[in-house]
């Protein structure tokens, strides 16, 4: 059996006017970064060191193989079949692993996260340790330069060997074999996309394409997503915060620093410094209880944990970004080559990382549901009508908006159960552990869908607070509505706040209004 040896990769030059994020083993790619290639505000490229260590692992390999070594998928079968010998064609092996692998079911996931993983899975082929031929890995590259969009099924990974399934429909596209997601959520087939880009199909040897889907790519690209979206919303929660302090005169007091340095957690003196911001030039009223209730006194506590537990998911999933998850790792030279048969396919630490981001932004969520109950109740918000109703019974306000976030708390408690320990065998046996990181990483991406919901009603909430004060239906001084509210206008007659509550939670979801992270 022999493997293709392939042509010289060459370094990327930067796409058009986008910044360019480069990949290679001596780059750190952040979950920002890969949000932005995502989004399709930044192009990716391989570095020139990451070309060199592509095809120094290749080379290395191939001198591993040309020696006599035993490699996994290049002289043995697939998982439980590990014990028998390969095809002695090896592109018939690597057809015959994409064609199995071509499972999965459900919706397809969006372009914005097959985007991710696509950048995930070649900064991994770029750290140089895949042993995947140069063509092929440039190969890769090109679906996400010239935005050809695998169409990949949400559901089929275990988290086990990697994302095996999702990564098989990517590498399918690149043999022209498999189906491609356009931009307008029409499902085409690849041979046609990939001449309409500009590309040709390619031949995958069983290493090659091995090394397309023995990775945590996909599982990682939903966590990177997840994790950046919910530390904006968690600083959206403190700006909210903040402007309920101000809309109800709330005393600051629970703001100063001193209380926070006093216990000395870094997130929770973070997040007392951003609502304070939120505070200064704003008057108390002294009429108040000495202490709110709990959702607002207790803000720098609950949403500092929930920095303090982003900033350790956050910490896993950019490592796991950086590093090596294939199997085998090609390690070595040419001249001392070693390839080496190991795990580092399994998701566990992305599943635990995901469970975690997940709790953050569920018990972020609930702490701002609570906040919109204290200000729609007369008992708290201080005397301004139930419900913020202009006309309180021949007007309902904030009642639909108040039932949906209600609903939303719901699901997010639902959808809030560890997915880390749901371990179930398969494989014929040969998976009898699995992480199940792919769905703790997609349940956590929607999990952030569902707080922006939430935060969005609290908004719409203050912002008729302000209003009904504007003309008199409720006592107290108005508070400016901030820019970000996104044109929001309050209400007299009742009207559906579906349109604003999408328009809102999806400015929250998209755009860092705020700035960047303390």
């Amino acid at each position: 059996m022999t493997i293709a040896v392939s042509g010289a990769l060459r370094p990327e030059p930067k796409s058009g006017n986008l910044p360019c994020v480069v990949l290679g083993p001596r780059e750190r790619v952040t979950c920002e970064a890969i949000e932005r290639i995502a989004d399709g505000a930044a192009s990716a490229a391989f570095g020139r060191e990451a070309v060199d260590a592509i095809e120094r692992s290749r080379a290395t390999l191939e001198a591993a193989h040309l020696r006599g070594d035993e490699i996994y998928g290049l002289t043995t079968g697939y998982g439980p079949h590990v014990r028998y010998a390969a095809d002695e064609n090896a592109f018939a092996q690597g057809s015959g692993l994409i064609a199995h692998l071509g499972a999965g079911c459900g919706p397809l996931a969006s372009r914005r996260v097959v985007r991710a993983t696509l950048a995930a899975r070649c900064q991994a082929l770029a750290l140089g340790h895949s042993g995947i031929a140069p063509d092929a890995a440039r190969a890769l590259l090109s679906l996400l330069q010239t935005d050809t969009c695998p169409a990949i099924p949400e559901i089929g990974s275990v988290g086990a060997s990697g994302d095996l399934i999702p990564l098989a429909h990517a590498a399918r596209v690149l043999t022209g074999e498999g189906r491609v997601l356009t931009e307008t959520g029409a499902v085409i087939d690849a041979t046609d996309a990939l001449r309409d880009a500009g590309l040709e199909p390619i031949e995958l040897s069983g290493r090659d394409a091995l090394a397309m889907v023995n990775g945590t790519s996909f599982m990682t690209a939903y966590a990177s997503l997840a994790i950046a979206r919910a530390d904006r919303l968690v600083r959206i929660a403190e700006a909210l915060t903040a402007w309920a302090f101000r809309s109800l005169g709330g005393r600051h007091q629970a703001m100063d620093a001193r209380i926070h340095e006093a216990r000395g957690h870094a997130g929770q003196i973070a997040s007392a410094a951003s609502i304070a911001s939120g505070l200064i030039d704003h008057a108390e009223d002294t009429s108040r209880p000495l202490q709110e209730v709990y959702s607002l006194r207790c803000a720098p506590q609950f949403l500092g944990a929930c920095r303090d537990q982003l900033a350790y998911a956050r910490s896993v999933v950019e490592r796991e970004l950086n590093g090596v998850n294939d199997n085998p790792v090609v390690c070595g030279s040419p001249t001392d080559p070693a390839v080496l048969h190991g795990g580092n396919f399994q998701g566990q630490q992305i599943s635990f990382a995901a469970d975690a981001a997940n709790a953050a932004i569920v018990q972020a969520s609930l702490l701002i549901e609570r906040q919109l109950d204290v200000i729609v109740n007369p008992e708290l918000n201080g005397g301004a009508p139930l419900l913020l109703a202009w006309q309180p019974g021949a007007t309902s306000g904030m009642a639909g908006g108040q039932i949906t976030a209600t609903a939303v708390a719901a699901e997010l408690r639902r959808n809030a159960t560890p997915s880390a320990v749901a371990t179930m065998p398969t494989n014929g046996r040969n998976q009898d552990v699995v992480s199940m990181g792919t769905m703790a990483a997609r349940v956590c991406y929607e999990q952030t869908e569902r707080a922006a919901v939430v935060l969005a009603i609290h908004a719409i909430g203050l912002g008729q607070l302000a209003f009904l004060r504007q003309h008199g239906r409720a006592p107290g001084e108005p508070v400016s509505v901030p820019e970000w509210m996104n044109g929001f206008e309050g209400f007299r007659s009742d009207r559906a706040l579906h349109a604003d509550i999408e328009r809102i939670g999806a400015a929250m979801l998209e755009h860092d209004f705020l700035g960047d992270a303390a």
